[in-house]
């Protein structure tokens, strides 16, 4: 529980300093700077993920196990040699980063986002070795460290990243956006830097060889966490490429699709998903509390869980859609400055209950046991989505109009399908209970 409240704490206060970051840099570098920062951000999260094998996840599992059964040894041999895998990791994607860019490729729909490419691998070697350290001590039920440094790390992101955007501005906006990738390199060493204090000493015998044993566990639970996080991060950054690039075809210069781009993306969906902040710390809670009713064979309190737990998503996305649609010109001025970004929330507002609804319904099914029908389901609304996006953007009539539509139309699948799941699963009510 003190865990729990830890980290959404340090959640709470990561998602503010972010909004308030996200309302100077709109002022700073404007819908385009945005839009530029918008393309930069999955990329560089497929690569934190692929520098990190899947290993957190695993980490965690294994050192939990041997942390019950107070196996200091072994916790060592664990975190030594996933710490060595993601080394050679992360030397060989930038590696293979630093080649791409240089070869005369068209993959990207601007060219002014590869400065901020050519910096990325010293944040994304740093941000995956972090991850091994957090998993490590979230395996040793500490979570204070995770918590810590979730926030150092954006403290020192975003007061040195807006300087430093702030300063290179003048040199055109690729600089400056190649100056915020340099404010996310420093937040990523403030975070190892701390992780890497608050280790334990070592264990008596961690210098001796890694058993095989261990190297075949890890990757064994590596490997399905791997193809999970690669899915969505592949995902994500298509649509940060895609979608651009098909704003062209719809007459756009590159200039204006990257600014309809950063308006989408940089300002309307974060204020769209701004209430997940309450949404969040009610499915942090949900998913144990729906396994240990299963478990416990208490169907009464598990459709209850249910009810009440779609029920306030629901009233939420409700409020905070009304809010979005009728208040979007005074919201987008008061956080971004401008009104360029008004009619994509105003549009966007409908989406809330669905867009609220999947997170929820996602965390029953993680309770129920049945991870693998959100993944499913969390796919087929993504391949939607894709597929709206490549036929409806490039049409003029549509524009950044079908990007909405191709949103919501992956919500509303989502959330249908996790509905059907659910009640498929739930238990029936039987002699009162």
């Amino acid at each position: 529980m003190q865990g729990a409240i830890q980290l959404t704490l340090a959640g709470i206060l990561v998602r503010l300093i972010g909004l308030v970051n996200r309302m100077v840099l709109s002022r700073l570098i404007g819908a385009e700077g945005l839009g530029l920062f918008q393309m930069i951000l999955p990329i560089y999260g497929l690569l934190v993920v692929t520098a990190s094998l899947g290993l957190p996840g695993a980490v965690t599992k294994m050192v939990a196990d041997r942390h019950a059964l107070g196996d200091l040894y072994g916790q060592e041999k664990v975190l030594k040699l996933s710490l060595r895998l993601v080394i050679l990791a992360a030397i060989g994607v930038s590696l293979l980063l630093w080649t791409v860019l240089a070869l005369p490729l068209h993959l990207f729909p601007d060219k002014r986002i590869i400065p901020a490419l050519r910096l990325m691998p010293a944040a994304f070697s740093l941000a995956a070795l972090s991850s091994i350290l957090r998993s490590f001590q979230q395996g040793r039920s500490n979570m204070t460290p995770t918590a810590v440094s979730q926030v150092a790390e954006q403290v020192i992101r975003v007061f040195l990243g807006l300087p430093a955007a702030f300063l290179l501005a003048s040199r055109g906006l690729e600089w400056a956006v190649a100056g915020l990738m340099g404010g996310i390199i420093a937040g990523e060493m403030a975070c190892f830097s701390f992780l890497y204090r608050s280790s334990p000493p070592r264990a008596a015998g961690a210098g001796t060889p890694v058993p095989a044993g261990i190297f075949r566990e890890l990757f064994a639970l590596a490997f399905p966490i791997l193809a999970l996080r690669l899915s969505t991060a592949v995902t994500q950054t298509l649509e940060s490429l895609l979608i651009p690039a098909r704003l062209q075809l719809a007459g756009f210069s590159a200039t204006q699709a990257t600014a309809l781009f950063g308006q989408f993306s940089g300002m309307a969906l974060p204020l769209l998903f701004l209430p997940t902040v309450l949404i969040i710390p009610l499915n942090t809670a949900l998913v144990p509390a729906i396994a240990g009713a299963l478990t416990l064979r208490l169907h009464h309190r598990v459709r209850r869980l249910v009810s009440l737990s779609l029920w306030a998503t629901l009233g939420i996305g409700i409020i905070s859609g009304l809010v979005l649609y009728l208040a979007a010109p005074i919201l987008v001025k008061i956080f971004y400055g401008d009104l360029s970004s008004a009619r994509l929330v105003a549009l966007l507002a409908p989406v809330a209950p669905l867009a609220y609804l999947q997170f929820t319904t996602a965390a029953i099914l993680h309770g129920a046991g049945r991870p693998g029908l959100a993944v499913s389901n969390d796919l087929a609304g993504t391949v939607l989505s894709l597929v709206l996006i490549c036929f409806l953007t490039p049409k003029p009539a549509w524009g950044i109009s079908g990007v909405v539509c191709a949103y919501t139309a992956a919500f509303g699948l989502i959330t249908l399908l996790d509905c059907l799941f659910i009640f498929r699963l739930l238990p029936e009510k039987r002699n009162g209970n």
